[in-house]
């Protein structure tokens, strides 16, 4: 059982037009929903952010030059800024014994190995792919994006659990989810509908059945459904990042040509 707060619940900072908008601030709205945290939610408008946020970061971070930015949160005498690091204190404060991050030094290394992995081969990709203005440079992206998918499908094979309900540890839904499922929910919609790259449907060409376990155990999770914006937010504010679309381009993999 993860501990209760006491006192006043712990206030996030988040950024308009809709609650977990931000990837990185859903990292934490998901953290406060597993580990069970009191919290009240603040919206800032990016484009015309509050003075007294603005001076609530530059307190935390000692630097009135960066931009103020989420998730931020204050916890009682604790000002924190930074998702891995709001999401590990919120998780080494609250988490007790069953947290999100393990306990075993070894798995807890390779969960956030796996996070690694996922942020250098999988969510990185997606900035790459929406910013290339040729199907040239998309189908390249595109190609070295489908060899990451059997790089972390062998990864969660090797060091993940194979045990129950799909997650990187198995039954044990963990940081490693936390962290990853917003960028995986995001490239899932953004990368099908502006790239023609369909993630599902190559995991399955590619027989990755093990990664399309992990897909599906952290899309079903409460704590992914009851976070962050619609599907519908989501792709229109890709749209609104991107301005004019590569016209009616699909992906067309070579390796599933070639089976």
């Amino acid at each position: 059982m993860s501990l209760v707060a006491k006192g006043e619940p712990v206030h996030l900072y988040d950024i308009l037009p809709a609650p977990g908008i931000c990837p990185y601030a859903q990292r934490a709205w998901i953290a406060l929903e597993e580990l069970g945290v009191p919290y009240q939610t603040t919206l800032i408008d990016a484009a015309n952010k509050a003075e007294d946020f603005k001076a609530l970061y530059a307190s935390i971070v000692q630097n009135t030059d960066d931009p103020a930015k989420v998730p931020t949160i204050i916890d009682g005498d604790a000002k924190l800024t930074e998702s891995l690091v709001v999401v590990e204190y919120l998780d080494a404060k609250y988490g007790g014994e069953k947290g999100l991050l393990p306990k075993d030094p070894l798995q807890n290394a390779q969960v956030k190995l796996f996070v690694e992995l996922f942020t250098n081969k999988f969510s990185s990709f997606i900035y790459k792919l929406l910013s290339a203005k040729t199907e040239e440079e998309v189908t390249a992206l595109a190609t070295a994006l489908e060899n990451n998918l059997e790089v972390l499908d062998k990864y969660i094979r090797a060091s993940g659990g194979s045990d129950g309900a799909g997650y990187f540890l198995g039954d044990r839904y963990s940081y490693a989810e936390t962290i990853t499922t917003p960028f995986l929910r995001r490239a899932l919609l953004v990368l099908k509908a502006h790239r023609g790259f369909d993630i599902l449907g190559l995991a399955h060409s590619n027989s990755l059945d093990r990664l399309l376990q992990w897909i599906q155990a952290s899309l079903d999770r409460a704590s992914n459904k009851s976070t962050g914006p619609s599907d519908e937010q989501i792709i229109q504010s890709a749209t609104r990042w991107l301005g004019a679309p590569l016209p009616n381009y699909q992906y067309k993999s070579a390796k599933v040509a070639q089976a």
